[in-house]
């Protein structure tokens, strides 16, 4: 079964021979995750660079060491390049921001398409702790801060650009997509075409019932693959296109991995009972847990991995039996009533799940 990769390479048609696609958005959004070299581009610089200068072996390290699927991310950029539906797309305003201090991790970046036509892309979640510490937070947060750095870039780019727009991103980019399209100016909502969320979470319920939320409703398209995990989280809809992965598990969060055929995503009817069950813990954990317990419970278990001094689940990974005895240790060291609720936490998981 083809997937992006195929699709990248033998797809030649241009945006004007061929519309463009929820496909082309998920590509799109997946290179968001590349960090720009400064000597291709400024950053917030309005003065354009080309989807193709970003192929350069030099650049490769740098523009990928943290990216997931190194391997196929580099394939990627190694085919748009050379393809004439992407390689003279054009690159505006790219943004890289991270702050342990706020707990942040943000990016974005802005492709002209056509004339008028622009896609803004929203950077998901990193290999940082930060990254994932500033997801996590969503679950008792009303906004994080990258939520709100999205509605500064949305409304940055609409009033210095005119056009109509695509917004999307992968997983927390995608989240990024909705929220900002919710919260930005009301005058610049109309200039939006669709809004693209693959597989990110979902928004909370006091956001989805507000009147600006209401007034982009019906633009935003939600892509899960059937074993979705992330994208279950927070999630009390089941407005979602499902569509088959290969993956397994967590796995099939990796788009490479996502089914295509006739230049259209492969349609599931359902997700798997996995998934289900896990969309179901989460919502029953949340619902049933007070904010300050699900701070505390984040806030643990963040100083846990913390204490271990890396930086990166990848680090973490490659040294992972060197930290088994600190995160332990940090286990034993809790006190009683911090023991007390993650066995609480679990409970109410489990209780939900089943």
């Amino acid at each position: 079964m083809n997937n992006i990769l195929e699709y990248a390479k033998n797809n030649l048609k241009t945006i004007k021979e061929m519309k463009f696609n929820e496909i082309d958005s998920l590509i799109l959004s997946w290179i968001s995750y590349y960090h720009i070299n400064k000597n291709i581009s400024k950053q917030k610089s309005f003065s354009p660079i080309l989807l193709k200068d970003l192929y350069n072996a030099k650049y490769f390290e740098p523009m990928l060491f943290d990216v997931f699927d190194i391997k196929n991310s580099k394939l990627l950029i190694t085919y748009l390049a050379a393809n004439p539906r992407f390689m003279n797309i054009e690159i505006y305003y790219y943004v890289e921001q991270m702050s342990k201090s706020v707990e942040k991790q943000f990016s974005a970046m802005t492709f002209r398409l056509d004339k008028n036509i622009y896609y803004i892309a929203y950077r998901g979640t990193d290999h940082s702790f930060i990254g994932w510490k500033e997801d996590f937070n969503m679950a008792y947060k009303k906004s994080v801060p990258s939520q709100l750095e999205a509605v500064k870039y949305a409304n940055k780019i609409f009033e210095n650009i005119q056009g109509k727009f695509y917004i999307g991103g992968h997983s927390k980019g995608g989240n990024l997509a909705v929220y900002a399209s919710s919260k930005i100016d009301k005058k610049y909502q109309n200039k939006i075409i669709q809004i693209h969320n693959f597989d990110g979470p979902g928004l909370n319920n006091e956001l989805i019932n507000t009147e600006s939320h209401k007034n982009i409703k019906n633009k935003i398209l939600k892509i899960v693959p059937q074993g979705s995990i992330v994208g279950m989280c927070f999630e009390n809809t089941t407005d979602y296109q499902i569509i088959k992965s290969d993956g397994i598990g967590v796995l099939q969060h990796n788009p490479f991995t996502w089914n295509i055929k006739n230049n259209k995503f492969v349609n599931k009817n359902t997700t798997t009972k996995d998934s289900e069950s896990f969309k179901k813990g989460i919502n029953n954990l949340i619902s049933n847990m007070s904010e300050k317990d699900i701070k505390d419970f984040i806030n643990i278990l963040y100083n846990i991995i913390n204490n271990t001094n890396e930086n990166t689940f990848d680090n973490l990974s490659k040294n992972f039996l060197k930290n088994i005895p600190v995160i332990f240790s940090g286990f034993n060291n809790l006190n009683p009533e911090q023991k007390k609720l993650l066995f609480k936490v679990a409970e109410n998981f489990i209780k939900g799940s089943l």
